[in-house]
């Protein structure tokens, strides 16, 4: 059974500042988030992703958001934690699109039958704000 464990430095951002960014900034968010999951899990890479795993992710914050944003915040780290996939393309000639074109490879893609996430919020001061993620394979 294998288990992935890392730690942002920041406390992962709620809907409620990200919402209403300018598609620019939001493209420069998730890289950020892209750089900083890629940055803390050096050594740790896997070659092939998780067939099916349970992922814990803590966000200490200064303040305890209500569920709905909590889980809303996560979702730009979920989707680095994804494998990337080609598109099928519909018509020929078309541009080549791919689906979770940020995603690191950790797990197969973030539907239930992949994945089962756990996501709390601990209250932390203001110095101790980081994000805490584990992820673990569950076997068949």
């Amino acid at each position: 059974m294998k288990t992935i464990h890392f730690e942002l430095p920041f406390a992962y951002p709620l809907p409620n500042r990200t919402l209403c960014q300018h598609w620019a900034t939001a493209t420069r968010e998730k890289r950020r988030m892209q750089r900083a999951v890629a940055q803390a899990t050096i050594g740790q890479r896997i070659s092939e992703p998780m067939q099916k795993a349970r992922v814990l992710i803590e966000r200490h914050g200064v303040h305890e958001p209500d569920m709905d944003n909590l889980w809303g915040g996560a979702k730009r780290l979920i989707d680095c934690l994804t494998t990337p996939k080609l598109l099928r393309v519909r018509t020929e000639g078309a541009r080549q699109r791919v689906k979770n074109k940020r995603g690191l490879g950790f797990i197969v893609d973030d539907g239930p039958e992949y994945a089962t996430f756990d996501i709390r919020a601990v209250k932390s001061r203001l110095c101790d704000q980081k994000t805490v993620v584990t992820i673990t394979e569950i076997l068949p």
